[in-house]
C-alpha cells in the first residue's frame, strides 16, 4: 500500500452495490437504562440510610474535606465557581441543544429538557417531604444554616442539570457532555468545602437527575448505535465474506416488514488491505446506487417504505447488480427462497430483549452464510441472566462476560473448539466488530433445519441416535453445550443427501474443559427435549443406543426445571404429565435411578427463601419497634424471680399447643417434634398475622407426615375451632368458679350492654338480609364441611378428645399464669376473672389488627385494659412490655434454632 504526505491509503476491496433487507433501524429502549436507573435510586436510599446510621462518619467526611482548605483557600475559589456555574447552567446546555439540533435529533433534546423538568420537580418534591416528615436523624445530615436559617441543601437545578446530561446522550459518545459532567463534580465538590451544600445532599441531587435521565431514556428510547446498514455489511466483508445479498431472518421477522436499502461497499475482504491499492472508480453512478445513498444519509424511519414497493424494485435492483449476478443464479433463487419462509401477517415485528439480530448472507458466489449480531445495548440482558444463573445454580457457574467483546470471543472459541474436535457444527467463517456490535460470521447448513421447525412426526430414532452421537463426541472433547433447545438442534432434512444427520449450533453459552456435571446436565437437556416430542420410551431407548447405563443413570438426579433451558422448561411445565411419565420410565429402565443420590442445582430452595426472609423481616421488627432502653429500664425495676416465672410459665404453652395437634391428628405425631414445631412457630409470627403463622406451619408439618392437604387443613382448623371454644369455656369457668365477675371499674355495666345489644343486632341484620346471609354462609360452611368429619371423628375417640382439649387449657392457662407472674413482678395482682378477660380481649383485640404477631397492638391492649383495672398507668404499660419479652421477644432466638433444626430433619 502506498502512502503520501496526506496519510496512509484508506485500504480499498472491490466495490459492490449491496441490497440490505432489514428491519429499519429505529429508537430502542436499552435493558441497561433501566438498570442503572433502578441502581441509582437504590443509591439514594442507601446513601440517605447511610446519613441516619452512621451520621457521624459522613458528617466527619464532610468536615475533613471543609478544613482541607483553608478560608481563604474557599474565598478564592468562590470566583471561578461562579464563573463555571454560569457556564453550567447558561451556556453548555444551550452548546448541547445547537449541536443536537444540528444533528437533526430534536427528540432527543425535547427528551432532555422533559427529563430536567421531572428532575427539578422531583428534587423540590422531595425537599418539601423531608422538611415536613424527615425524622431528625434523616434531616441534620441535609440542613445548613444558610440566611438565618436551617435549610435542606438538595440542589432542585443541580438535579435538573443531571437529568439533562443523562438523558441527551452518553458521555463516551458526546465529548460536551463528558466536559459538563466534569464541571458538574467540580462544582459539587467545591459547594461542599465551602460548606453551602452537604455531601449527602449533593449526592442526593445528582442521583434524583440520574434516575430521571435514565427513566426518560428507557422510556422515550435513544437512537441505536448497533451496527446497520452500510456499517453492518462492511462488518460482514472484514469477517471474511463478499456479500450482495443481507436479509433479516429470526427474531419473529414478518415479511412485510423488511425494508430495502442498497449501500455502496467499498472496504477490504478481511481485516488486511489487498497488496494492491484499488484504483480509483470512474463513470457514472448507476441509479440505484444515487438511491442507496440518499437512503443512508437519510433519517433511520425514512427508509420505511411498504413491502410491496421494495418486492417491486427487485428487478431494477437486479438490473443494477448485473455485472455481480449474471453469472451466478442462486443469489436470487436462495433470496426468494428466504422471503418465502418468513410470516406473512399484519402485526410488525417486535425485536425480543436480549436477543441476538441473525442475518442470511448472500455471496458473488451464490453462497449463503449466517451472521449473528451481538449488540452492546442488549448485552446487559445476557450479563445479567449469567449473574443470576450463578447466584441461583449451584455447580454450574461460569466465568461471565463483562463485555461485548468477552462475549463475542468465547463465543467464537466455542465455535471453533467444537468444529476442531469434529462435532458436527456450523463452521465459524469470522468475527468483525463495528460501531457498538460484534458479528459473528459462520457457514449455513444447507437442507436441514431447527427441530423447533419440523413435526414431531418425523423425528426418527436414527435423528435421535445421531443426536446423542454429536453430543457424545463434543463431551469427549471436554466441551458442554449448556443450552440444548429445539433452536439450537438442527436436523437435516429427510429428503436431502444428509438425510438423519444432525449438527449442534448456538454454542455461545458452552464451556470448555467441562466438568462431569455440566456434561450431565447436557444429557438431561437432551433426553428431556426429546422425551417432550416423541414420548419418553422412545427417547430413553434411543438414548440406551449410545449412552451407558451409568451415564442414563446419572440423568435421573437432575430431572429438574433448574438443570433445563429457559425454552425446554418452559414446555416441560405445560407438559407436567410428560415430565412424570418421564421419570417413571427412567426408574423403571434403570432400577438403580431411584436410589441416585440427589444432586441439589439450586443454591436458594423456596424453603430457604422463606426461611431467610422471616430472618430478616424478624431482624428488622426486633430493631425497629423495641426500645431497648425503656425495656432495659422495666426489667431493671422488675423481681427477677417473677420473670424466670413468667417466662417458665410460657415455655409450657408450647406443650399444650402441641398436645391439642397431636390429638386431632388422624396420623401418629410425636409430642416431643410437635413441640418443637411449636417453639419453630415463634419466629413465623415475626413476618405473619397472629394465629395464621402457626397454623401454615402446622399444615406444613402434617402434610411432610404424609396427610393430604384436605385432611391436614380440617385438623388445623378444627383445632383453632376448638381453642377458640376452649377458652371461651375457661373465662366462665373461671367466673363461676371465683363467684366473682371481676374489678373492672373502667367497663360500666350499660357500656357492655350497649356493645352486647350491637354485636346482637349486627348478627341479626347479617342473618335477616338475604344477600348477607348467603355471603356469610358461603364463608362459613368450607370451614364446618372441612372440620365436621374430624370432629365426628375425634368424638367416637374420647382419650384423643381429652387430650386435645387438656392441650388447648394447658396452652391457655399457661399464658393467663405467665401474665399473672409478670404483674407479679412489679407487686400487683389482680382476680382471676379480671387479669382473664384482660388478657383475653387484649390478646383478641391487638390480633385482630394484621400486623405480624400483632405488635404492638397487643401491647398497647394490654396495657390499656390494666389500667382499666386499675392498675397505675407506668406499671400496666411495663407489665405489657415485661409480658410480651418474655412471651414473644425472648423466644424468637429458639424458634429460629427449632425452624433449622427441622429443615435439616426435613421435618418442615
Amino acid at each position: 500500500m502506498s502512502t503520501d504526505s496526506a496519510g496512509p491509503v484508506t485500504p480499498r476491496g472491490p466495490v459492490r452495490q449491496v441490497r440490505i433487507l432489514d428491519i429499519p433501524l429505529t429508537r430502542v429502549r436499552r435493558p441497561v437504562d433501566l438498570v442503572l436507573m433502578l441502581l441509582s435510586l437504590l443509591g439514594i436510599a442507601a446513601v440517605l440510610a447511610l446519613a441516619v446510621y452512621a451520621y457521624a462518619t459522613t458528617t466527619g467526611v464532610t468536615e475533613d474535606v471543609q478544613s482541607a482548605l483553608a478560608q481563604v483557600v474557599r474565598t478564592i475559589l468562590l470566583v471561578p465557581v461562579n464563573v463555571i456555574e454560569g457556564l453550567l447552567i447558561l451556556v453548555l446546555p444551550i452548546i448541547v441543544v445547537i449541536e443536537q439540533l444540528v444533528r437533526r435529533n430534536v427528540r432527543a433534546v425535547l427528551d432532555a429538557i422533559a427529563a430536567a423538568a421531572v428532575a427539578y420537580v422531583v428534587a423540590l418534591l422531595a425537599i418539601w417531604l423531608l422538611d415536613a416528615f424527615a425524622t431528625n436523624a434523616l434531616a441534620r445530615s441535609l440542613l445548613r444554616f444558610q440566611d438565618g436559617a436551617w435549610v435542606i441543601t438538595i440542589s432542585a437545578p443541580v438535579a435538573a442539570l443531571g437529568a439533562f446530561l443523562t438523558a441527551v446522550g452518553t458521555s463516551d459518545r458526546r465529548r460536551i457532555v463528558r466536559i459538563s459532567w466534569n464541571l458538574l463534580w467540580f462544582v459539587l465538590i467545591v459547594t461542599v468545602i465551602t460548606g453551602t451544600a452537604t455531601l449527602v445532599a449533593a449526592i442526593v441531587s445528582v442521583l434524583i437527575g440520574r434516575a430521571s435521565g435514565l427513566g426518560m431514556r428507557y422510556l422515550s428510547g435513544v437512537l441505536s448505535q448497533r451496527a446497520h446498514g452500510l456499517e453492518l455489511v462492511e462488518g460482514i466483508r472484514r469477517a471474511g465474506v463478499d456479500p450482495i445479498r443481507v436479509i433479516r431472518i429470526g427474531d419473529s421477522t414478518l415479511a412485510e416488514d423488511l425494508r430495502q436499502d442498497v449501500v455502496e461497499a467499498a472496504g477490504p475482504i478481511g481485516y488486511t488491505a489487498p497488496s494492491f491499492a484499488t484504483p480509483p472508480r470512474t463513470g457514472t453512478v448507476p441509479p440505484i446506487a444515487a438511491q442507496a445513498e440518499a437512503t443512508t444519509t437519510a433519517e433511520p424511519a425514512a427508509a420505511t417504505d411498504t413491502h410491496g414497493a421494495a418486492t417491486d424494485s427487485l428487478d431494477s435492483a437486479d438490473e443494477a447488480l448485473g455485472a455481480a449476478t449474471d453469472a451466478h443464479a442462486g443469489p436470487i433463487d436462495t433470496e426468494t427462497s428466504l422471503l418465502a419462509q418468513l410470516p406473512e401477517s399484519a402485526t410488525v415485528a417486535n425485536e425480543r430483549e436480549g436477543a441476538n439480530r441473525v442475518y442470511a448472507v448472500i455471496d458473488a458466489d451464490g453462497v449463503r452464510w449466517d451472521a449473528v449480531v451481538l449488540d452492546g445495548d442488549r448485552q446487559v440482558i445476557g450479563m445479567l441472566s449469567a449473574v443470576i444463573s450463578t447466584i441461583v445454580r449451584r455447580g454450574l457457574a461460569r466465568r461471565t462476560a463483562v463485555s461485548l467483546r468477552q462475549a463475542a470471543e468465547r463465543a467464537a472459541l466455542m465455535y471453533y473448539a467444537a468444529s476442531a474436535a469434529g462435532v458436527n457444527s456450523p463452521r465459524l467463517r469470522g468475527i468483525a466488530e463495528t460501531e457498538d456490535s460484534v458479528l459473528l460470521l459462520g457457514e449455513h447448513i444447507d437442507h436441514a433445519r431447527q427441530l423447533s421447525d419440523i413435526p414431531n412426526s418425523t423425528i426418527t430414532d436414527e435423528v435421535m441416535i445421531n443426536a446423542w452421537k454429536q453430543l457424545q463426541i463434543a463431551h469427549e472433547a471436554g466441551l458442554a453445550h449448556r443450552n440444548l433447545t429445539a433452536d439450537t438442534l438442527m436436523i437435516a432434512d429427510a429428503d436431502g443427501p444428509d438425510a438423519g444427520e444432525v449438527w449442534l449450533n448456538g454454542w455461545e453459552e458452552g464451556e470448555i474443559a467441562s466438568g462431569s456435571l455440566a456434561r450431565r446436565v447436557d444429557r438431561t437437556q437432551l433426553l428431556t427435549l426429546l422425551a417432550l416430542r416423541v414420548g419418553p420410551e422412545r427417547a430413553i431407548a434411543a438414548a440406551a443406543r449410545v449412552l451407558s447405563i451409568e451415564q442414563l443413570a446419572e440423568i435421573a438426579p437432575l430431572l429438574q426445571p433448574i438443570a433445563l433451558p429457559m425454552q425446554t422448561r418452559s414446555e416441560a411445565r405445560a407438559d407436567k404429565a410428560g415430565m412424570a411419565a418421564l421419570r417413571a420410565h427412567l426408574v423403571d429402565f434403570i432400577p438403580t435411578a431411584g436410589v441416585v443420590e440427589p444432586i441439589r442445582l439450586s443454591r436458594f430452595s423456596a424453603r430457604t427463601v422463606i426461611t431467610l426472609t422471616i430472618a430478616v423481616v424478624a431482624g428488622w421488627a426486633l430493631l425497629t419497634t423495641l426500645n431497648f432502653q425503656e425495656i432495659a429500664e422495666v426489667i431493671s425495676e422488675a423481681n427477677p424471680f417473677w420473670m424466670v416465672v413468667a417466662f417458665a410459665l410460657g415455655l409450657v404453652t408450647y406443650v399444650g399447643s402441641a398436645m391439642g395437634l397431636v390429638g386431632f391428628s388422624p396420623e401418629k405425631l410425636g409430642l416431643w417434634r410437635t413441640t418443637l414445631v411449636q417453639v419453630a412457630a415463634s419466629v413465623v409470627t415475626l413476618v405473619a398475622p397472629a394465629g395464621v403463622g402457626p397454623a401454615a406451619l402446622n399444615l406444613r408439618y402434617m402434610q411432610k407426615r404424609g396427610l393430604e392437604t384436605p385432611v391436614a387443613l380440617a385438623t388445623v382448623a378444627l383445632l383453632q375451632v376448638s381453642q377458640f371454644v376452649t377458652t371461651v369455656l375457661l373465662l366462665i369457668a373461671i367466673a363461676l368458679l371465683t363467684g366473682s365477675s371481676g374489678a373492672l371499674q373502667g367497663f360500666p355495666s350499660g357500656a357492655a350492654l350497649i356493645v352486647a345489644a350491637a354485636l346482637a343486632v349486627v348478627v341479626g341484620v347479617a342473618f335477616a338480609v338475604p344477600a348477607l346471609r348467603r355471603w356469610v354462609i358461603a364463608k362459613v360452611t368450607p370451614t364446618l364441611k372441612q372440620v365436621w368429619p374430624r370432629l365426628v371423628w375425634v368424638v367416637g375417640q374420647p382419650q384423643r378428645l381429652a387430650f386435645a382439649l387438656g392441650g388447648n387449657l394447658v396452652q391457655t392457662l399457661g399464658y393467663l399464669a405467665s401474665f399473672a407472674a409478670a404483674l407479679a413482678a412489679f407487686g400487683q395482682t389482680l382476680p382471676a376473672t379480671t387479669l382473664a378477660i384482660i388478657y383475653l380481649t387484649g390478646t383478641a383485640v391487638g390480633s385482630a389488627v394484621p400486623t405480624p404477631g400483632g405488635i404492638g397492638t397487643v401491647e398497647f391492649a394490654l396495657s390499656t385494659g390494666l389500667r382499666t383495672a386499675g392498675i397505675a398507668t407506668a406499671t400496666a404499660a411495663s407489665t405489657a412490655v415485661l409480658f410480651r419479652v418474655l412471651t414473644f421477644w425472648i423466644r424468637v432466638p429458639l424458634g429460629w434454632a427449632a425452624l433449622r433444626y427441622l429443615q435439616k430433619q426435613n421435618a418442615l
